[in-house]
């Protein structure tokens, strides 16, 4: 397990200094392009590999407590595979997809309708939603991005189990989504959590926190607990 471990969060052994210990290291043959430092104790690092297709892209989120999720898109924002890490579960897309997420769609209509599949070992949950531009446009850290609304429900064997709904951000430049205000419902208990994963800064290669692994802000007890890879959580 371990050693697997080690494989999916590309960490290599290498000499550190003191401020390199802080760095996140890509897996051998992949390259970083992108650091986002967001709210709620989050930060997130985007790197493409050379043995992936043309337009896909990886990102790792840390929270306070380390490494917590890992995810693979590609160039419609498709989520590929993913991995809630510690311990590693791991779903992938099945394809093809009955109305495949579209970036496209999303970015030339102002509305992208979904409907596809993601399987695990422990079964298969069905999502169902849309997203829509919203006009809310902002510049954050330099960054242009494009306000969306989104809306999904999550299905398994026995029906919907979860509702999602919110505010997020897509970044045309680097053609994914990037979160922000989020609500989850847990239909079968009445559970709802919200959070802010609003950006906060964008950092680039060769600038101060570029693949840290240190989130910034909002790292209180309060708000660094670990929410599940649902739509809204960043891709």
């Amino acid at each position: 397990m371990m050693r697997l471990i080690y494989i999916i969060l590309g960490i290599v052994p290498l000499a550190a200094t003191a401020q390199d210990g802080d760095l996140y290291y890509p897996p051998a043959g992949c390259t970083g392009t992108l650091t986002v430092q967001s709210r709620s104790c989050m930060v997130s690092h985007i790197y493409t590999c050379a043995a992936d297709q043309p337009g896909e892209s990886w990102r790792i989120q840390f929270n306070a407590d380390g490494p917590n999720f890992l995810s693979k898109i590609d160039a419609e924002t498709q989520w590929l595979e993913s991995y809630e890490l510690f311990p590693i579960r791991r779903e992938v897309l099945q394809q093809p997809a009955p109305d495949p997420a579209s970036l496209s769609e999303l970015l030339s209509t102002g509305t992208d309708a979904y409907d596809f599949v993601q399987r695990s070992e422990t079964g298969v949950v069905r999502v169902v939603g849309f997203d829509r531009l919203s006009g809310n446009d902002v510049v954050i850290d330099g960054e242009p991005l494009l306000g969306t609304e989104f809306s999904a429900r999550y299905e398994d064997t026995s029906g919907t189990y979860l509702e999602v709904s919110g505010a997020e951000f897509v970044s045309v430049k680097h053609r994914r989504f990037v979160s922000g205000l989020v609500t989850q419902k847990w239909t079968r208990d009445g559970d709802t959590i919200e959070w802010d994963r609003t950006p906060v800064d964008f950092i680039y290669p060769g600038e101060p926190g570029f693949f840290s692994k240190t989130p910034l802000y909002d790292c209180e007890a309060s708000l660094a607990s670990y929410r599940p890879n649902v739509k809204g959580s960043d891709q």
